[in-house]
């Protein structure tokens, strides 16, 4: 495959949004896992990354009937913890569980991560709830007992995802991925593999509150309950927790760093990375030496990519070039299904919003509710709604 632009087709330069300021810095933002109990709301968290004040989970809702949105506080983080990364689930019994990696603020002298798990309910909240601190056990002595060693290279935890229907938690941090389960007394690392082959650790690391350490986001695949792939240094690394080990790799998938990873919701064996090249790759995971479509997404580094849960030609990224791009695949559109293989093609840009002073755009993500509706966040907390154009949705639905 080689690099190829977007078809050149009318484009709504800046897709209106709404916007909602968190007055705060942040860096993470999903859609709420539980359902709602109120009317058409699409609801996404975010959670903040300030430096010198406690941060907290926040609830963004937005009706698009309205085009309206509020934020209200779910949670309040321990102090000194700026939070980096956000994942969740809906426990089944009414309240929502919050995977978040935060950085400790408060240590001086070197960077030290952790890891915990927030229940929150799932309907509103007076900011309250509990929050489990991941800790680094061993089966012989316990917590207080595990391996030094092993305890700080936890210090390093990049990323955390839930297993959606499971519950399993995988963390990645730059020497283990850990696979853990809940238990009467917290969660448990019960399966860790090696991060890279040689056991080094990245020698990209960035300064302190930065995400550029070699370790990125990833994601669990949804056809394989054991299988979790995410960004290690400039490659995809793809975990089996079977095995206990490394699956597979994908070499040099991006250059210097391969920042996300994602799983087609629809497609067995189809992921989506993007890296510090700017670029969007496609892959099929079963013959991978190459890329079967690769796009020129942005024009600095993609810090997150998205498929729509339902309409997977439609994807979103998010960049540091302060952009947030949404495209469409027409390989996988209804109205280009039977036409020849070259008009079958094109990835289309569909849309495109940037601030005004271009800053970071590091994460995006749809609503759980609604495919049309999605959010991102900017590094300055800046959490903007936007809704698919209409024209779009009837070029897949008819």
């Amino acid at each position: 495959a080689t690099p190829h632009s977007p078809a050149r087709v009318p484009l709504r330069a800046m897709s209106a949004s709404v916007d909602v300021a968190l007055d705060a810095p942040a860096r993470a933002l999903i859609a709420h896992p539980c359902a709602l109990d109120a009317d058409a709301r699409s609801r996404f968290v975010a959670v903040t990354n300030a430096l010198t004040r406690a941060n907290v989970v926040v609830a963004i809702d937005y009706i698009p009937d309205t085009k309206r949105a509020r934020a209200h506080t779910l949670f309040t983080l321990p102090d000194a913890a700026a939070a980096f990364d956000i994942d969740g689930i809906d426990d089944g019994h009414g309240d929502a569980l919050f995977a978040i990696a935060y950085e400790d603020v408060g240590c001086e002298t070197t960077r030290r991560r952790g890891c915990g798990v927030a229940r929150v309910a799932s309907e509103e909240a007076s900011g309250t709830g509990t929050f489990d601190v991941l800790r680094v056990r061993d089966d012989n002595h316990g917590a207080s007992g595990a391996d030094d060693d092993d305890a700080k290279a936890f210090e390093t935890v990049k990323c955390a995802r839930f297993h959606a229907s499971r519950g399993t938690l995988m963390t990645v941090d730059e020497f283990k991925a850990r696979a853990w389960t809940r238990t009467e007394t917290g969660y448990r690392a019960t399966t860790s593999m090696v991060t890279r082959r040689d056991s080094s650790r990245s020698m990209t690391i960035g300064g302190m509150n930065t995400i550029q350490d070699g370790v990125a986001s990833g994601s669990w695949d949804p056809n394989d309950s054991e299988v979790f792939a995410c960004g290690i240094d400039a490659d995809v690394a793809v975990f089996d927790v079977r095995s206990g080990d490394r699956a597979q790799t994908i070499v040099k998938a991006h250059a210097p760093q391969t920042r996300d990873v994602k799983y087609n919701p629809n497609v067995a064996h189809e992921i989506m990375t993007c890296g510090d090249d700017g670029l969007v790759k496609i892959w099929d995971t079963r013959a991978h030496a190459q890329a079967m479509k690769i796009i020129p997404g942005h024009d600095h580094w993609i810090w997150r990519c998205a498929y729509n849960p339902v309409y997977d030609a439609l994807f979103l990224t998010a960049s540091s070039d302060g952009g947030v791009r949404l495209w469409s695949d027409d390989t996988k559109s209804s109205h280009q299904r039977d036409r020849s293989s070259a008009s079958r093609s094109a990835v289309r840009l569909v849309t495109k919003r940037s601030n005004e002073r271009s800053i970071s755009a590091h994460s995006c993500a749809w609503s759980a509710v609604d495919p049309w509706t999605y959010a991102s966040i900017n590094a300055s907390g800046v959490v903007s709604i936007c809704d698919v154009p209409r024209e779009e949705k009837y070029r897949i639905l008819l």
